[in-house]
């Protein structure tokens, strides 16, 4: 029983990981552009390519 406990919370802390991961760039990503700085990824695309 506590080996399966165990692959129980392995699971869920593996599934909670990137969530809290993406969750934490989406606030970043709105600090930026609520303090008017430009998201990386629209400076980035703003440049020509050769």
């Amino acid at each position: 029983m506590a080996a399966q406990r165990a692959s129980d919370i392995g699971m869920v802390c593996g599934l909670l990981i990137p969530v809290l991961g993406n969750f934490a760039m989406l606030l970043r990503k709105r600090q930026r552009l609520a303090h008017g700085k430009p998201a990386k990824v629209a400076a980035t695309a703003a440049q020509p390519s050769t």
